[in-house]
């Protein structure tokens, strides 16, 4: 049976490859009830009616001195500082039975844990970078009939304190160059980018990726990155870059607008083949218009 340290930290508010990155998340939003990376490990399966939550309420009745387990994906936490792993809990246990969050530490080959009976809310608590699993178990003390008895786990975030940002984005612009957008953004530091999307809209709610950009990976140092629209369409371009990490993480910045409509020129004056001013209200044939930006069109009046 694993053992438990019976401490844990309540937060004061909620906080609305082989290496693991920082933050590890479980929303629990998979059809079954238990997120994507736990499982099942002993006894019954999930038979709750909670979707988006691990859940233990399994109709039936209980046997004495068993457990019911969900174990996450193998964690390889060593090259964090520090690991918090933080949740929101519910539970409505029978007199006598346990509800726990454990982790299996490999410095020690053992399994530690929090005893978290009768709690409510979002909870932190901190465990070793050696620890390699995290499991929520449900322990039993008695036999008899379980209906109407609980717990429930939702969303879980591990992740560092000390971890740098993804990506520290310095500039994101778009500008219009002899008829072409050039996009362009700078960053001055990358931590797990896996790659940009540059994205386009006509409306800033239908979105699509125009171009895709392998991103440094890890870097401390400024990184220039440039896209060039070459064929923007005559109106108002919208753009926006997302950022993902290498465990699918995202991120959004911008949009940015370039402005692609054509500005019609206005003729300021009108003077004839020899160069006089004249007036276009009294003149026909054929005379030369001088726009406001100094350049001229033959015009037949």
């Amino acid at each position: 049976m694993k053992s438990l340290l019976f401490t844990i930290i309540l937060l004061l508010s909620f906080i609305a490859q082989s290496q693991t990155a920082s933050p590890w998340i479980d929303e629990m939003t998979s059809i079954s009830g238990i997120g994507d990376k736990f499982r099942l490990v002993t006894a019954q399966g999930n038979t709750g009616s909670h979707a988006g939550e691990m859940c233990y309420n399994v109709s039936g009745n209980y046997l004495d001195d068993n457990f019911y387990s969900f174990e996450s994906e193998t964690l390889d936490l060593t090259a964090w500082a520090e690991v918090n792993v933080e949740f929101t809990i519910a539970s409505n246990l029978r007199n006598n039975d346990q509800f726990a969050f454990y982790y299996f530490d490999d410095a020690t080959s053992s399994w530690s844990g929090y005893d978290l009976s009768g709690l409510i809310g979002t909870y932190t608590v901190t465990i070793p970078t050696t620890s390699s699993m995290i499991s929520f178990d449900l322990s039993t003390f008695s036999n008899g009939n379980i209906n109407g008895k609980y717990a429930h786990v939702d969303r879980i975030v591990l992740s560092d304190p000390a971890s740098p940002l993804p990506v520290e984005l310095v500039t994101f612009v778009a500008e219009l160059e002899n008829d072409i957008n050039v996009i362009e953004w700078s960053t001055a530091s990358e931590w797990n980018s896996d790659y940009f999307n540059v994205e386009w809209s006509d409306d800033t709610e239908n979105w699509r990726t125009i171009s895709t950009t392998p991103a440094a990976g890890y870097s401390t140092q400024l990184i220039h990155y440039v896209y060039y629209d070459c064929f923007p369409q005559p109106i108002i371009n919208y753009y926006r870059l997302v950022q993902f990490d290498f465990d699918g993480e995202s991120e959004t910045f911008g949009p940015i607008v370039v402005d692609n409509r054509k500005q019609e020129k206005r003729i300021l004056r009108y003077v004839s083949l020899s160069g006089q001013e004249i007036d276009p209200t009294s003149t026909t044939g054929l005379v030369i218009g001088i726009f406001e930006d100094g350049t001229t069109v033959k015009v037949y009046l």
